[in-house]
């Protein structure tokens, strides 16, 4: 998936556009509308910073996408194809995806928990 059709999905599903916070720093975050959370950051680079990927000798520039996950189904999505540790965010609670990568289904999962786990909590009546 690129990072157009990842946003085209993103804005379609949740109703979410992204911004670009950064002026120094093409990146992309996705938030909620309420809580103005991240559930989702695109951002371009380099392929040796990404713990586990396998360059073939070849260092090139990657779209990534850090979602927010369960620590519990952590160490079972690292073994997917194209999911690795956290580039920029917490080791345990994120992941990092190589967008070319990774298996559709398993984007949607992990888009539909990252999305879940960041959303605003329903207060109880007292």
């Amino acid at each position: 998936m690129t990072k157009g059709e990842f946003t085209k999905y993103v804005k379609e599903n949740y109703g979410v556009t992204p911004d670009n916070p950064f002026k120094d720093f093409d990146a992309m975050i996705f938030r909620h509308k309420h809580n103005r959370k991240w559930f989702a950051l695109i951002m371009q680079v380099s392929s040796d910073k990404i713990s586990g990927y396998k360059n073939n000798g070849k260092v090139k520039n990657l779209d990534i996408l850090d979602l927010k996950t369960d620590p519990l189904i952590r160490a079972d999505m690292l073994r997917k194809k194209g999911v690795y540790t956290a580039y920029h965010m917490n080791k345990v609670h994120w992941l990092t995806i190589d967008l070319e990568e990774i298996d559709s289904n398993d984007l949607e999962f992990l888009l539909d928990l990252s999305y879940n786990l960041t959303k605003e909590k329903k207060r109880s009546a007292k």
